[in-house]
């Protein structure tokens, strides 16, 4: 469905975009690229969908914050392992977001609306939200369905951050709060060690990513989640805080992802023989003393510990 949406935005001649699904970042530099081209189409996929063949079908208008996905114009993005690879590159790996060199890249950095709309992405992007207008779009971002996403990206780029005040994005932000509380009480439960390896073996309709960064305010230096999303597949949250010396991004590729030193990820699959191998991996690289795990310890040969919770349903 959204390989054909990509198709009819080329057939009818429109320029098309391909950004990053997953956070604020990647929804501002789309609405960034919607509010310089009003009748373009934008594709919203994670990191890991650029090494679809569909994607690497098309040659993009506009990339952001996303690796190269083969045939790319312009593409902006400040990931370290995202390699540039487009004809006009704004790549900047010291950047604090991709938005920051997406509003460049379309000469929107004295627009008023991206202005507001780089500062969110910034400051969500680094983990230092101080504007309560930039807390509640993350939190509606973060727990909005993919063709919520898409209407988010509408909003942005017609109303900036004022479109927090109109029914749609409210309303998201409102159920985003909900998780989040819930998020918060699972937090409650977890030790605030040097470092955390967390395992989730069904997904509880939170957002990991906000979890590590919880846990690091909370006094937490490195904190690895695996979350096991299929019968194969499982992804990974790690976060390290800034003060630390620990690598996320060395973690994440060892894994198959990549990511900021930071903050990074992984979608990994497990072989068919093995489908419980990707625990025994991540914790064969972080050799920790437990692995904590949000429900039950069954099947799994490690030191563990429950941590006692109840799913909330699909989540990231």
């Amino acid at each position: 469905m959204i390989a054909l949406r990509a198709l009819l935005a080329k057939l009818r001649g429109r320029p098309i975009a391909l950004c990053d699904v997953g956070d604020v970042d990647g929804l501002a530099s789309a609405a960034l690229f919607k509010k310089r081209h009003p009748e373009g189409v934008v594709i919203l996929v994670g990191p890991s969908d650029v090494k679809k063949w569909w994607v690497r079908a098309f040659t993009w208008d506009f990339v952001a914050d996303l690796p190269c996905p083969g045939k790319a114009k312009v593409r902006a993005d400040h990931h370290v392992t995202n390699k540039p690879c487009a004809e006009a590159e704004y790549y900047d790996p010291n950047a604090p977001a991709a938005a920051v060199l997406a509003a460049k890249a379309l000469g929107l950095e004295n627009d008023a609306v991206a202005k507001e709309l780089v500062e969110a992405a910034v400051q969500t992007d680094t983990a230092n939200i101080t504007d309560q207008r930039v807390r509640l779009l993350d939190l509606a971002v973060r727990y909005a369905g993919r063709g919520e996403k898409y209407a988010i990206v509408d909003l942005l780029a017609v109303r900036g951050l004022a479109a927090l005040e109109e029914g749609p994005l409210k309303k998201l932000a409102e159920r985003g709060i909900e998780r989040h509380n819930f998020l918060l009480k699972i937090a409650e439960l977890l030790p605030l060690e040097e470092s955390l390896f967390i395992y989730s073996p069904v997904r509880l309709g939170i957002s990991y990513r906000m979890l590590t960064i919880e846990l690091e305010k909370r006094g937490v230096q490195f904190v690895n989640i695996l979350v096991r999303r299929g019968y194969r597949t499982y992804r990974l949250y790690c976060g390290a805080h800034k003060e630390g010396r620990y690598n996320c991004a060395e973690i994440a590729s060892k894994m198959g992802g990549g990511g900021h030193k930071f903050a990074a990820g992984a979608v990994i699959k497990a072989p068919i023989y093995n489908v419980t191998k990707p625990i025994y991996a991540l914790a064969e690289l972080l050799k920790p003393n437990v692995v904590y795990v949000l429900g039950k310890c069954d099947n799994i040969k490690l030191p563990c510990r429950e941590v006692p919770v109840m799913s909330r349903g699909s989540g990231d």
